[in-house]
């Protein structure tokens, strides 16, 4: 067929060329149909870019698959079916998509959460043990003995060879002293 003769063509006529390979019947298909189903595009996706790209695919894979599709009907309604179908599919990726980055961004903001913290709370035992450091001797004993060897108040007594009452004294003026401290440095520091 001529040129002439493919304008006269319906779209089925065309569609049918298109099918045996021949590329003047599927440009005059895309002459005919891309404006019309890249307008339907362009009202239903939010860029420009993105209703060209979904339009130049239904081309594309009609070109690709032609001789694997069997159109019942009218050419049109195939290609604004197709165009339909590639909506919801741009809209199904762009929602896992978008799915992706909000997961991508809760993970990466607990990590930065969870170091931040970890940072925090370095910071802080390195200053809680820059404290208890700096208690003097023997108060610094008992409170280790009581604090991290979790000995009762009688057990440090007969172990430093002190009264019950000196060690439970010892263990609340450190405490004291250390909440001041502490609470001190973290208003001033963080």
């Amino acid at each position: 067929m001529n040129q002439i003769k493919h304008s006269d063509c319906s779209d089925e006529q065309l569609f049918d060329l298109v099918k045996l390979g021949d590329e003047i019947a599927y440009q005059h298909l895309y002459d005919r149909f891309f404006y019309l189903l890249f307008a339907q595009a362009k009202r239903k996706v939010n860029t420009k870019e993105d209703a060209q790209d979904l339009t130049q695919d239904i081309f594309m894979n009609l070109w690709k698959k032609r001789s694997k599709i069997n159109i019942e009907g009218k050419v049109v309604h195939f290609l604004f079916a197709s165009l339909r179908n590639s909506i919801i599919n741009f809209y199904i990726k762009t929602k896992k998509q978008g799915e992706r980055e909000e997961l991508f961004q809760y993970f990466n903001n607990l990590y930065e959460e969870t170091t931040s913290r970890t940072i925090h709370k370095n910071e802080l035992e390195r200053i809680i043990q820059n404290e208890i450091d700096a208690l003097p001797l023997k108060m610094k004993q008992i409170y280790l003995l009581s604090r991290n060897q979790e000995l009762s108040h009688k057990e440090i007594a007969e172990l430093m060879a002190l009264s019950e009452l000196t060690v439970k004294k010892q263990v609340a003026n450190a405490l004291r002293i250390l909440k001041q401290k502490i609470h001190y440095v973290l208003f001033s520091t963080f």
